[in-house]
């Protein structure tokens, strides 16, 4: 028999899906946050500057969690060619993103960064010979014509920054790609580790080229960016792991709505009712191979599990 101390304790533990769904509130809140400030902070540091300083920070903050224990057994690896890749991948995107946030409306970065879901679709089909759907179809329609709405190319004069924020987009997307493919062999903290490291050192050289002197609100804003990266790695993956996909993915949209809120309250930056029209589209085909996607997923499991009942049936 529960006592009354456990039936108030079970009565106010938030459910699993709860959970998780709050968790991705806190990775959008995370990605929004460092948006915001990281444009702040290259208004007067040199993106390279920037990208060297987030990277470092974090790779000072995950070296004790990589060494903790077997220190060997958690960062040997034998496919360091494979971590190049990695770390350069991932520090060409965070400078592209770091140049183009810097010279655009920051919800409209928000947005469009949304398309690399789109470009990790594409590699899927070409390259891992994935089943292109009607659903991926559908996202990838939505997701052009509402990048092409936030652009406008032909319409207003084409801003040229959003060439290098697109180009973030492809190099994050072959980041997932050698996440994937090292993801069979290579233990969590080694990646994150060898990511880190590889990215801080084809930096430096390049921000020691165009540094310049900082200030103690530098290095707050760096510090609060680095944080907001590890919490939001950690809410966005601890997400799926209380809730599926199809419940929790759908919150990952709030992350433009704290943007425009911080880009509006400190930037004070107010999209136009094309970029609107953009953010709905990109969502909304978000959205609907999310749910489509999850949709064939279950009904294939339970496809599955009435075969092999009926197969155990017949034994």
């Amino acid at each position: 028999m529960s006592t009354p101390k456990a039936a108030v304790k079970s009565r106010y533990k938030p459910s699993k899906s709860v959970s998780g769904i709050l968790l991705m509130i806190l990775h959008a809140i995370c990605m929004s946050i460092l948006y915001v400030m990281s444009k702040n902070l290259t208004q007067s540091l040199h993106p390279f500057q920037v990208a060297f300083l987030y990277k470092f920070t974090i790779l000072l903050a995950i070296t004790p969690w990589c060494f903790w224990g077997d220190y060997r057994k958690n960062i040997r690896t034998r496919r360091i060619g494979m971590h190049v890749a990695r770390g350069t991948f991932s520090l060409l995107g965070t400078v592209c993103f770091f140049i183009a946030v810097s010279n655009l409306p920051v919800s409209n970065a928000a947005a469009i960064t949304y398309l690399d879901h789109i470009l990790v679709i594409l590699i899927g089909i070409f390259y891992f010979k994935e089943k292109f759907t009607s659903e991926k179809f559908i996202m990838i329609l939505f997701g052009f014509i509402g990048a092409a709405l936030i652009v406008k190319p032909g319409f207003v004069v084409f801003n040229k920054y959003y060439v290098f924020l697109f180009l973030a987009l492809i190099f994050w997307a072959l980041n997932c790609t050698t996440i994937k493919m090292l993801g069979s062999t290579e233990r969590t903290k080694a990646q994150l580790f060898y990511m880190m490291l590889f990215s801080t050192m084809f930096s430096l050289p390049f921000a020691l080229y165009e540094w310049n002197t900082l200030e103690i609100w530098h290095l707050k804003y760096i510090f609060v960016i680095a944080i907001c990266y590890l919490i939001h790695s950690v809410a966005f993956f601890k997400a799926f792991k209380f809730a599926d996909m199809s419940t929790v993915m759908p919150f990952d949209y709030t992350r433009l709505v704290f943007t425009g809120l911080l880009g509006y309250l400190i930037l004070l930056e107010v999209p136009d009712r094309y970029s609107i029209i953009g953010y709905g589209l990109i969502i909304t085909g978000g959205l609907y191979s999310i749910f489509k996607e999850t949709k064939l997923i279950k009904k294939l499991s339970e496809s599955r599990k009435n075969e092999l009942e009926a197969e155990s049936d017949q034994i």
